[in-house]
């Protein structure tokens, strides 16, 4: 053997054997097939999906292994993965199987998910069904698509179509911006991928919650029906409240235009008003007890079947004497008169009552008023708010302590009234109860624009 064949030989042996080695560790993997390099992990799965032994196994898209065994199992369908060693994914992931395309092959990926704590899957590792999933059988959807198509009639599709056709013509600028808008959307999404995650998994509850309360959907449809008819119904009459809503909003208008000088000094005088309503809850309590009955009173003495008629009766009462002590003496102005003079006169402001409050004279005059201003001690009654915060009421004379047996019933008033409650005047209780006041309102005052306006 020359020295030339016997280096052919030796080259040739050395591509035999480099070829082997490729073939051996490259193209065939028989050291994968041995298990050097690789770790088992099991996926649980409510059914194949499609997989099959020898598809792929990938990791953010990479493939990191393939699929050995599919075994069904009494629940499901048990899945054997052979993976890299090193590159195994995170132990938190879910196993889910998708496809390649609408037809192509199914393969397992890895997703990882929020929250991990680092650690990796192990050899040996099972994957619950509760972090697997598979996709929905094409078969079915196709079933769904079918019975879909098969329940439009072809009339009316016909309808949608020309109807649609008519709604979108002449938008495809309008709905480029919408697709260009949605693909921005969509990046968004994916750049905030755990937000985006979280937020599909959310909708899950929120879909769940709809569907149990599916019911009381259909009662709010129903409810939605019955009032849009009623609308319907009363079409004529809304149309009428529109038309003439437009005069209604013009003194509106004018109102508020009013109102804007002084509308801000009203809403800063509210936090008075409200502590005011505070202090005074109580006697606005009673009267708004004490009206309704007052009113209803009245009523039943005027008869809705007799017009013109008025019902009272007349009893025979013995009142103690009045009291006149503190109000303008008779035959002044503002003073005690005849009930024969009819004509209005001024009532002087502070014109009360002004003997001790345990007097048997005038036991409901506005001496006895009981104080509500903050500050003031508990059951306390005085005519005057300085005198509710002050040291209290301080008559101006003591007058007599029993009622005189010998007062007479007539209506006449008596001069020269003495602090201590002699020359008592017979006034009629109402004359004589009196009141802490200021001069009357006038008419224009006393109307709603007229409070707003002037008192704002």
């Amino acid at each position: 053997m020359t020295r030339f064949v016997r280096n052919q030989l030796i080259v040739f042996t050395a591509l035999t054997i480099t070829a082997f080695a490729l073939i051996f560790f490259v193209y065939l993997q028989v050291p994968a097939l041995l298990g050097f390099g690789r770790d088992n992990v099991t996926v649980e799965l409510p059914q194949a999906g499609g997989i099959y032994p020898n598809a792929n196994v990938t990791y953010r898209g990479y493939t990191i292994g393939r699929v050995t065994h599919v075994d069904l199992v009494p629940g499901g369908v048990r899945a054997t993965l052979s993976l890299n060693d090193d590159q195994m994914p995170p132990a938190n992931s879910r196993a889910e199987v998708h496809s390649v395309s609408a037809i192509g092959e199914q393969f397992v990926d890895f997703v990882p998910q929020p929250g991990g704590d680092g650690a990796l899957l192990a050899d040996g590792a099972d994957i619950p069904m509760s972090q697997a999933s598979t996709p929905p059988p094409i078969a079915a959807v196709l079933d769904g698509t079918n019975t879909l198509l098969a329940s439009i009639k072809p009339a009316q599709l016909n309808t949608v179509l020309d109807e649609g056709s008519a709604a979108f013509k002449n938008l495809g600028p309008d709905l480029g911006r919408l697709l260009d808008n949605t693909q921005a959307l969509v990046d968004t999404a994916a750049q905030n991928y755990p937000q985006t995650h979280q937020l599909i998994g959310d909708g899950e509850t929120f879909l769940n919650s709809q569907l149990a309360s599916s019911n009381d959907l259909r009662s709010w449809t129903r409810d939605l029906n019955s009032f849009s008819a009623a609308v319907k119904a009363s079409d004529g009459h809304l149309r009428g409240t529109i038309d003439n809503g437009i005069p209604a909003a013009q003194q509106a208008n004018d109102l508020l235009a009013q109102l804007a000088p002084v509308t801000p000094t009203l809403l800063n005088s509210t936090d008075t008003l409200a502590k005011l309503a505070d202090a005074y809850h109580a006697g606005i309590e009673q009267v708004l007890v004490v009206y309704p009955m007052v009113t209803a009173a009245v009523q039943t003495n005027v008869p809705s079947d007799r017009l013109g008629a008025f019902n009272f009766n007349l009893t025979t009462t013995v009142n103690n004497p009045n009291c006149s002590f503190g109000w303008v003496p008779p035959g002044q102005p503002g003073g005690a008169r005849d009930s024969n003079q009819l004509d209005d006169e001024p009532l002087p402001p502070n014109s009360y009552c002004k003997l001790p409050q345990n007097n048997p004279l005038q036991a409901r005059s506005a001496r006895q008023l009981p104080c509500f201003e903050p500050g003031s001690p508990p059951g306390r009654r005085a005519p005057l708010i300085t005198e509710c915060r002050g040291a209290g009421y301080k008559p101006l004379g003591t007058g007599p302590t029993t009622v005189p047996s010998n007062t007479s019933s007539g209506n006449l008033p008596t001069t020269n009234v003495t602090a201590d409650g002699s020359g008592l005047a017979m006034l009629s209780p109402l004359d004589a109860i009196g009141a802490p006041q200021t001069p009357a309102p006038s008419a224009q005052e006393m109307t709603w624009q007229g409070l707003l306006l002037n008192h704002g």
